[in-house]
């Protein structure tokens, strides 16, 4: 089959929703089906039209503006948006594809799909937000497609509720057997991975830390990552009165990951909001129990909660403290229940599933 995935963003952009449609993209291609990408070019220098591990990426429009609006504040620019959305419906009425998925960003897109191949398409919903216009959005959009899939069983009800539109689930998926799982005694410390930006909340990991040590957890916390509040979080770390087991990596790459997440203890999410972290279905098949704070908009709570792979906890230091001891003490059963839950996340089967419902979709036209 001809599918063609439509998303604002995609490698060597960095984001959990850029990894879901490049490994997804490449498993599809693993299948034997044709995939072609239409995104935004994020950076200067990008060609127009590649090939990536068998998928073929075209960038519309490529002005390497889109994440650096000349109005700071809108965050993206909206004119790429615009031209975006045009490429899409061009794309689209040619009719060259069998299947259309849609992220749900940058959300105009949607409604630029010709009504023709609307059925033929799906949305995937990454995340939820609360305020008055996405709510909005929230509950029409999935009216515009053919079907609705989400990164996660909570966001999925989320969908179905506000648009009365049925949602299925496709996650996030790993690659499994790449990842190592190490019993409890070889294990130390409190580990993040993940970006270094406002929105992760990485002051509540540092000071729920330091509680912890209070209490006698083991080993050091270490931070791998990098963004625009790495210069922040150094200093918070530095204030920290347990600044000498705090340890900031920066980035790290893929076997550098691998390691981190088979020796650490207990994985630490204190983000305000979340889909559904890539790095908890890798923690799950390193056998790491979770833990993660039940702020509103926080997708891996829910995530965590849907497999038992860890704790979610308050919105304060103290409760994340708590948490972090409690993972500890339950480690076997919440180890144990990340990796049965990992099994159901190889991209092999998500592959699969969407493969599936293309194939029913288009029996059906």
């Amino acid at each position: 089959m001809r599918f063609a995935f439509l998303t604002e963003l995609y490698f060597p952009s960095v984001g959990g929703q850029e990894v879901f449609f490049q490994e997804l993209g490449e498993a599809m291609v693993r299948r034997g089906h044709r995939v072609d990408v239409l995104c935004i070019g994020h950076e200067a220098g990008l060609a127009e039209v590649e090939v990536m591990n068998g998928v073929t990426v075209r960038r519309y429009p490529n002005s390497g503006r889109y994440k650096t609006p000349r109005i700071a504040a809108l965050r993206r620019n909206w004119s790429d948006i615009i031209r975006y959305s045009g490429a899409v419906r061009r794309m689209a009425a040619q009719g060259d594809h069998d299947f259309y998925l849609l992220n749900q960003w940058p959300l105009r897109h949607v409604t630029a799909l010709p009504n023709e191949v609307r059925a033929q398409s799906a949305l995937h919903w990454c995340e939820i937000r609360d305020d008055r216009l996405l709510r909005t959005l929230q509950a029409q959009l999935p009216k515009r497609v053919g079907s609705n899939f989400a990164v996660s069983e909570a966001v999925a009800a989320e969908i179905t509720e506000q648009s009365g539109c049925e949602c299925g689930v496709l996650p996030s998926g790993i690659v499994a057997e790449r990842y190592r799982s190490a019993p409890e005694r070889d294990r130390s410390g409190v580990l993040y991975v993940g970006r270094l930006a406002p929105h992760k909340n990485l002051p509540l990991l540092v000071d729920a830390f330091a509680l912890a040590v209070t209490r006698g957890i083991d080993g050091d916390l270490v931070i791998a990552g990098d963004g625009p509040s790495r210069a922040a979080v150094e200093e918070h770390v530095r204030n920290s009165p347990v600044a000498t087991r705090v340890h900031v990596l920066g980035s790290v790459d893929e076997a550098q990951k691998i390691q981190l997440l088979s020796e650490s203890a207990v994985l630490g999410m204190p983000s305000r909001r979340e889909g559904f972290p890539r790095v908890i279905a890798e923690a799950m098949a390193s056998g790491l129990p979770v833990v993660t704070a039940d702020f509103a908009e926080n997708g891996a709570k829910d995530v965590v909660k849907q497999y038992g792979a860890g704790v979610v906890c308050g919105q304060e230091p103290a409760d994340f403290a708590e948490a972090l001891l409690a993972a500890q003490a339950g480690w076997d059963s919440y180890s144990q229940a990340g990796l049965a839950g990992a099994a159901d996340l190889d991209w092999s089967h998500i592959a699969e599933k969407l493969e599936t419902h293309a194939r029913r979709v288009l029996s059906t036209a």
